[in-house]
């Protein structure tokens, strides 16, 4: 699947157009954010993941891997239509919670001007704010 990531041996480039939010201390350090933990099924995030993106401007969903547990999408910006690829994979830490990966990135360019941090903390303030996921 194009655009699928192995988050185990994932380097992030030199280059800021970038963003990536792990677990804690699964990255080595590089993650941009750790990842929140939430307190349902990894089924249930990926779904209110699904919701969440529906909402989203530009999306195009490249693919989805279920041996992997990945979505891989392009979001595309409003006024050039440059594309940005998002993957993300969700984890399940046990039976009755989850966590994810994102791994944001621009396809041109140098600098991206903190697009992509934007958009995955706007996302994932989006997902916490979503009641199928949001704490109790």
């Amino acid at each position: 699947m194009d655009g699928a990531v192995d988050f185990s041996t994932l380097q992030l480039t030199e280059k800021p157009n970038q963003y990536l939010v792990c677990p804690a201390g699964e990255c080595g350090g590089q993650a941009h954010m750790a990842s929140p933990v939430f307190e349902v099924p990894v089924a249930a995030l990926k779904d209110a993941w699904s919701h969440m993106l529906a909402n989203q401007p530009r999306i195009e969903v490249l693919g989805e891997d279920s041996e992997t547990n990945q979505i891989v999408v392009v979001q595309r910006s409003k006024l050039m239509h440059f594309p940005d690829t998002v993957t993300v994979a969700f984890v399940p830490l046990g039976e009755k919670r989850s966590t994810l990966y994102v791994y944001s990135r621009s396809t041109y360019g140098y600098s991206d001007l903190g697009v992509n941090a934007e958009r995955i903390q706007a996302w994932l303030a989006a997902l916490a704010a979503d009641p199928a996921v949001a704490k109790k």
